[in-house]
C-alpha cells in the first residue's frame, strides 16, 4: 500500500540578531517553543536557516525529533546555524530568499520581526499562504493587527486571512486547522 501521508512544510520568520541587534531572549524562547511543537508533529520547518528566531525555531524543532531547512541568501552553507539539517545556499541574496522559502511552504508563521520580516509576511500574503502571528512576539508582529483591512487582510483584496496566537499550543492548533482545511 502506498504511503500518501502528506508532508506539511511550515515557514517560520522573524528577525535575526544581526547587524544591530540582537533577538530578544523572550523572543527566541518563544521560537523554540514553536519550532519544537512542529517537530513534534512532524511538520518540516523552512526558515532562514541563520541566527536569531530562526536558530530558536530550528533548534526547538530538532530537539522535538524533527527536519528543520534553512534557506540561505548566499552560497556558502557555513552560513547556516548548527540545527539546520538541511541548508540550501541560493546565491539569490536576502529579499529573493525570502520569495523563495515564501512559495515553498505551506504555511507562514511570524515572530517578532523587523523590516525583512515585514517582506516576508507581505509575500506570504501576495501568494495567499496561511499565515499566523504570534502575538506579544514584538515588533511588526504586535503592530500589524492595528493596519489590518477589516482586522483580517494587509489589503482590501482579502488574499487571506491573518491569523492570531496568543501562546505557542493556540497556534499550532490553528495551524492544524488551517491545513486541514488546505487538504481536503
Amino acid at each position: 500500500m502506498e504511503n500518501t501521508k502528506k508532508i506539511i512544510r511550515i515557514g517560520l520568520i522573524g528577525q535575526s540578531d544581526r547587524p544591530f541587534e540582537l533577538a530578544s531572549k523572550k523572543i527566541k524562547i518563544l521560537a523554540y517553543q514553536i519550532g519544537f511543537l512542529i517537530g513534534k508533529e512532524g511538520w518540516i520547518l523552512f526558515n532562514g536557516g541563520r541566527d536569531g528566531v530562526m536558530e530558536a525555531s530550528a533548534k526547538g524543532c530538532r530537539n522535538a525529533g524533527g527536519i528543520t531547512v534553512g534557506i540561505l541568501p548566499s552560497l556558502d552553507a557555513s552560513e547556516a546555524n548548527q540545527y539546520v539539517d538541511i541548508p540550501i545556499t541560493t546565491g539569490l541574496g536576502m529579499g529573493m530568499r525570502s520569495e523563495l522559502m515564501v512559495q515553498t511552504v505551506d504555511a507562514l508563521v511570524m515572530v517578532g520581526g523587523k523590516n525583512g520580516t515585514l517582506k516576508e509576511l507581505s509575500a506570504a500574503y501576495m501568494n495567499s499562504k496561511p499565515i499566523i502571528i504570534a502575538k506579544g512576539s514584538g515588533d511588526f508582529a504586535d503592530s500589524i493587527e492595528q493596519l489590518l483591512f477589516e482586522g483580517k487582510y494587509l489589503d482590501s483584496r482579502k488574499n487571506v486571512e491573518i491569523q492570531f496566537a496568543n501562546n505557542p499550543e493556540e497556534l499550532i492548533k490553528k495551524l492544524k486547522k488551517t491545513l486541514n482545511l488546505l487538504m481536503c
